[in-house]
């Protein structure tokens, strides 16, 4: 793992998912919804609205970089302190 992770081989994206149900059913409500607004919306109001569905990913990306950034640094920081304690 760690020689992968050195050549830029790890990727979390690319890893098997097992479909979470609930994860589906709320993907495809927010579906139903965009569904709703295209439906509802002028052209240039649902242009607007798919612009702010962008920023909102764009967002939630930046979010989960710095989620991942955290929790790889709080477990190399935990297996430091593991491996360093010689009580164990």
């Amino acid at each position: 793992m760690i020689r992968e992770l050195c050549y830029g081989n790890v990727n979390p994206y690319e890893r098997r998912r097992t479909p979470n149900p609930e994860f589906i059913a709320l993907t495809d409500k927010i579906d139903d919804i965009v569904t709703y607004y295209k439906n509802l919306l002028s052209p240039e109001e649902y242009k607007k609205f798919e612009e702010m569905q962008s920023l909102q990913a764009q967002a939630d990306l930046i979010k989960e970089e710095e989620l991942f950034e955290y929790a790889f640094c709080a477990g190399a920081l935990l297996m430091i302190d593991v491996f360093g304690n010689k009580e164990l």
